[in-house]
């Protein structure tokens, strides 16, 4: 319950990282800047966005590997039966001669 959980909010967190990560203008002269996405007045100011949204980008991400890290844990501790007994690994490696004519 709780890892199917966790998957769900992965999936939701990665999404709204590439939509943070597309947002995000960048340092040279990009497409976003060739529509007005260098201008000074725009939701977040000159400065603003490359901040706000930098930071808040750097949260998901932490917020993200977190998770990850966590459903991993949990997932090995769901998975820690025993698939095969002592005997039958026993059986399985024990070796027979055939007879060379």
């Amino acid at each position: 319950m709780i890892i199917t959980a966790i998957k769900i909010i992965c999936i939701i967190l990665a999404i709204i990282l590439i939509v943070l990560v597309i947002l995000q203008q960048g340092k040279g002269s990009d497409l976003g800047s060739a529509f007005g996405g260098g201008s000074s007045n725009s939701m977040f100011g000159a400065v603003g966005p490359s901040n706000f949204l930098g930071k808040l980008t750097a949260f998901i991400a932490f917020l993200f590997l977190v998770l990850n890290l966590a459903q991993a844990v949990l997932l090995k501790n769901a998975n820690t039966e025993v698939l095969f007994t002592e005997e039958e690994i026993q059986d399985a490696t024990n070796t027979v001669e055939i007879p060379i004519e």
